[in-house]
């Protein structure tokens, strides 16, 4: 198996310039004006072309769950007899190329994940260009990047209308008898990677309310009542699931192919 080449960072090119000395000959050292103190408060080039750490969360969350970190990760697909990315050779370079834009003026810190994210879209472009290759990636740095991006990101997530936090009565008569033994509190460890990643540092007690398998939102220990949690606003889980529970409602902090956590019932 062929050993994927990693990936360098993209770094952000520091201008510098400098002058030249221009002490006429026989004048004397003295003469010369010294140089300026540069000023504190001057930002670095390298300050001033880097984006805030929102402003590359929403590049790579856009709206309605479909920026290309959604997508990286709806296209990346390991375990269960799906392994592969799910896409042309083509989509991938697409994708890579959106994302090296995106991390080349983001902070530091997002700009290392996103090395993470991106090195499966260059084994594909590997495959591309050698058939006979094997699609790999290391897992582990994968799964860390999407977790350490969806953790610092979540909080920037455009979220529900104001309207999505009214309990309908006629959502709870549909949705629970069809799911039996919901809604119920589980741990957040207990979850799919990607949700506790998107709740990570966001709960109150470490706890959430699973609404149907594989759907979740913020438990409050000051409501007890599990009934009035049926509301999309706040919610993360499988996209599919969301989109029955909660039609029309948005797609953001939802992904494909979450699977109920380990505290509920299994389908």
């Amino acid at each position: 198996m062929r050993k994927t080449a990693a990936i360098p960072a993209i770094a952000l090119m520091l201008v510098t310039g400098c002058s030249a000395e221009a002490v006429e000959s026989g004048s004397s050292s003295a003469s010369a004006p010294a140089p300026a103190a540069p000023s504190a408060a001057a930002p670095s080039a390298e300050t001033a072309a880097q984006d805030t750490e929102e402003a590359t969360c929403l590049k790579l969350l856009e709206t309605d769950g479909k920026g290309p970190l959604y997508n990286a990760i709806h296209r990346v697909q390991f375990g269960g007899g799906t392994s592969g990315f799910q896409g042309t050779a083509d989509d991938a370079r697409v994708l890579q190329e959106e994302l090296d834009g995106i991390a080349a003026t983001a902070p530091h810190t997002l700009a290392l994940l996103l090395e993470g994210l991106v090195s499966p879209l260059e084994s594909v472009a590997g495959q591309a260009a050698d058939p006979g290759s094997a699609w790999n990636f290391n897992v582990d740095i994968w799964k860390g990047a999407v977790s350490g991006l969806l953790s610092r990101c979540a909080p920037y997530e455009a979220s529900e209308t104001a309207a999505t936090y009214t309990v309908f009565p006629g959502t709870i008569a549909r949705v629970v008898p069809a799911y039996p033994g919901y809604p119920l509190v589980v741990d957040a460890a207990s979850l799919d990677y990607r949700v506790a990643a998107w709740y990570d540092g966001r709960l109150v007690d470490g706890r959430v309310v699973a609404l149907a398998p594989g759907l979740y939102t913020p438990h409050d220990p000051n409501i007890p009542d599990l009934l009035a949690y049926y509301v999309p606003a706040g919610t993360a889980g499988d996209t599919a699931r969301k989109l029955t529970v909660f039609p029309d409602s948005s797609r953001g902090g939802t992904w494909s192919g979450v699977l109920p956590g380990t505290q509920e019932p299994q389908l």
